[in-house]
């Protein structure tokens, strides 16, 4: 039975952040993901957490103003406190898992950079018990976005095999038109999948991707892991739930 998890990024935003854990849980989930827990202390998310019996899936490294500095020179320092940083968190919150963004640059020195930083990334994560992921997300939804090409992510992948990806199935569908072809592709390195429908980023069901392939694909091969709803809402959180519900009928 196929597993999902609330996006604190992007559902129950009708609360304050602390809340929405509340929120999730009364909902009915079991699980959550948001990308960045370092504006609350760690022992606080970590409480609230447990008081609600809820997971954490995966968060990610420290991403400054330009959605991630992993691939930006000149940031290598920066980029290390924050892998520090993250370990610390990961540790508190029981999350073994850590999103490495690449941020968004046009640096002829990109590629470099981000090879080098995720090397390092590897080795110390490695010796923190943590797992890097990488995620690509399209041009589309953010411009200059260095890691915004599955070509790159396969190199990537061969290249450390110890990283994850976070398979994100809107992203994956505007970039190719086939976010099945990607997953058929991907899903033996897929730690995390997430999803939202396209066009629109809202709940399954309000676009024109065939989820009932996606998700049948899926529990045919055994996934074992979280399904994050990283999708926006189209109307109330709770109310846009209703094709979960339909799941399990």
């Amino acid at each position: 039975m196929l597993k999902f998890n609330a996006h604190l990024g992007f559902q129950f935003n009708e609360w304050p952040f602390l809340q929405r854990i509340e929120a999730a849980a009364a909902a009915g989930f079991r699980a959550v993901e948001f990308p960045s827990p370092y504006e609350f202390d760690a022992s606080l998310l970590a409480d609230h957490l447990a008081q609600h019996s809820l997971s954490l899936i995966q968060f990610a490294a420290p991403a400054g103003v330009t959605k991630g500095i992993a691939a930006l020179q000149g940031k290598e320092e920066e980029f290390r406190d924050g892998l520090r940083q993250a370990v610390s968190y990961a540790k508190a919150l029981a999350c073994s898992d850590v999103h490495i963004m690449s941020g968004v640059t046009t640096q002829d020195e990109a590629a470099l950079t981000f090879g080098s930083n995720l090397e390092y990334a590897v080795k110390y994560f490695e010796d923190q018990g943590v797992r890097p992921l990488i995620e690509v997300i399209s041009a589309q939804a953010m411009p200059d976005y260095y890691m915004s090409d599955f070509n790159k992510a396969q190199q990537v992948l061969e290249s450390f095999p110890s990283v994850g990806l976070i398979l994100d199935l809107y992203h994956a569908q505007l970039l190719t038109g086939d976010a099945a072809e990607v997953l058929a592709r991907f899903y033996d390195r897929t730690v995390h999948v997430q999803i939202a429908d396209c066009p629109g980023r809202h709940e399954p069901g309000t676009g024109s991707m065939d989820f009932a392939a996606l998700f049948a694909a899926l529990e045919q091969r055994g996934y074992p892991g979280w399904i994050g709803c990283e999708y926006r809402p189209s109307g109330a959180t709770v109310a846009s739930l209703d094709w979960i519900k339909q799941l399990s009928a």
